[in-house]
């Protein structure tokens, strides 16, 4: 016999995952379903979403969302945007969804739905990001379109049939083991290219110094390990190198050494000199500028940030530093 925690567990991850996908489409479709007595049963705090004016503002960020979701790089800062709203608004739902259950499994369940949905956003907002930024075969509309059925099918199930949403929710974490990461990566990437750009247009551009890396990272980049010039630092990520993973976030520090990216992981704080930058490709992006590096050890990218000094200028330093 199910058992009511595995009921409410199954809900909540799968009302989470689809509104990690598009949480105007989902707050939208449960209104909906209650206003219309599709589905029966729903804790008391949720049907306050069945307000006229909750479900048609709803709508109305769907409708503009659904514009924005087919349009490349506009579709990038959405996500970006989204990244705390879409976690903490599902956490709120869940909170109040739970309202008559203790406060640590109200806690509980809003702290697991949050990861759930921060998770499902960052696997969206990733897939856009490297959709963007390389020759698309797969249109975004479509995907656009597969993220919106997806995330109503899910809340759908996760109501109707919450242990099957559940299952099919265990079945995918496998998937995004494998695939997680990266998307993640590039997520944060695409929240550092738009936090860059702001910077870059409303603040001064050039390069920073070591006071801007973490704490972690500033040992590595000290005037004694790199030569005797003060280190300049860079916002970047990098995709391509063996042993880094790609889209991994970081900072290219320069000196008068070898050029550096420096970057956090689950170890510490890690250096890897750049690859020869002497046949370089440059090509302006309008969220991250790209240089491209067909060397020896094969090919790999690394993604300038707006809010360093003009790409051109950066990349001339960069070799002129270089090997």
């Amino acid at each position: 016999m199910i058992t009511a925690p595995l009921v409410v567990l199954g809900q909540i991850v799968g009302v989470a995952f689809g509104a990690g996908l598009n949480l105007y489409a989902t707050v939208a479709f449960l209104g909906l379903a209650i206003r219309l007595g599709w589905i029966a049963g729903l804790p008391p705090a949720l049907y306050g979403l069945a307000n006229p004016i909750v479900l048609a503002t709803a709508a109305l960020f769907y409708i503009l969302e659904f514009f924005i979701d087919k349009i490349p790089y506009a579709d990038t800062a959405w996500d970006a945007i989204h990244t705390i709203i879409r976690p903490v608004a599902v956490a709120v739902l869940v909170f109040a969804a739970l309202g008559e259950a203790s406060l640590p499994l109200q806690i509980t369940g809003a702290t697991l739905a949050g990861l759930v949905a921060l998770a499902a956003h960052g696997v969206k907002a990733g897939l856009r990001l490297i959709l963007n930024v390389r020759p698309r075969k797969v249109r975004t509309a479509f995907i656009s379109v597969l993220e919106d059925v997806c995330a109503v099918a899910l809340a759908a199930a996760a109501l109707m049939y919450p242990v099957a949403a559940l299952i099919v929710a265990v079945a995918a974490l496998p998937v995004l083991a494998l695939g997680g990461p990266r998307l993640w990566r590039a997520g944060v990437l695409a929240v550092r290219a738009l936090d860059a750009r702001l910077r870059g247009f409303f603040g001064t551009k050039g390069w920073r110094d070591t006071e801007d890396l973490p704490s972690r990272a500033r040992g590595l980049v000290t005037v004694s390990a790199l030569g005797n010039a003060q280190p300049r630092v860079l916002r970047a990520a990098l995709k391509g190198i063996k042993g880094v993973g790609s889209y991994k976030n970081g900072w290219i520090v320069l000196s008068d050494d070898e050029p550096v990216f420096v970057y956090l992981s689950l170890l510490g704080a890690r250096r890897l000199v750049l690859p020869m930058l002497s046949q370089a490709e440059l090509r302006r992006g309008l969220w991250a500028d790209t240089v491209e590096i067909d060397g020896a050890g094969g090919k790999c990218t690394v993604f300038l940030l707006k809010d360093g000094p003009p790409a051109e200028l950066a990349l001339a330093e960069l070799q002129g530093n270089g090997r």
